[in-house]
């Protein structure tokens, strides 16, 4: 059974109805702007008032814990030269180190030069380079054998 010009045009309506609602409307909280350092560091008045996803790699000796709190750190991440001061008041994740790179959720301050975050994602370059020389030479260093 054949759709008739009307039924035709009114599924078209509605189709393009939704899709303009999803372009459109909020994203809310689902949806969140990832850039890295560099780029916050270069225009802060471009990311004020939004939460957002900041990418950068920590500065070796800047990390310093507020005594007698489980969760209130302040230290320095870096990208492509440029370098942004984080609050981060949670606990962070067992990778999280110096020199290694990390993905913190948060707002900018109001002056632009500090980034409130209270969520991180942390990668810890050594393990996974450990864990790689292990795939290549084997168990204990041990060169696999090439037959």
């Amino acid at each position: 059974m054949a759709l008739s010009l009307g039924s035709k045009i009114g599924i078209g309506v509605v189709v393009l109805g939704a899709i303009g609602y999803l372009v459109f409307s909020d994203p809310g909280e689902g949806v969140l702007e990832y850039v890295y350092a560099e780029k916050v560091v270069a225009t802060p008045e471009a990311y004020q008032g939004r939460t957002i996803q900041v990418h950068g790699t920590v500065v070796e000796g800047t990390i310093s814990k507020k005594k007698g709190s489980t969760g209130d750190y302040r230290f320095t991440i870096e990208s492509a030269g440029e370098r942004l001061a984080v609050h981060f008041t949670n606990i962070p994740p067992d990778t999280f180190q110096e020199g290694g790179e990390v993905v913190l959720t948060g707002r900018l301050s109001e002056s632009g030069e500090l980034f409130e975050s209270d969520e991180m994602s942390a990668k810890c370059p050594s393990k996974y380079e450990e864990e790689d020389s292990v795939k290549q030479d084997g168990p204990a260093g041990i060169s696999p054998s090439r037959t």
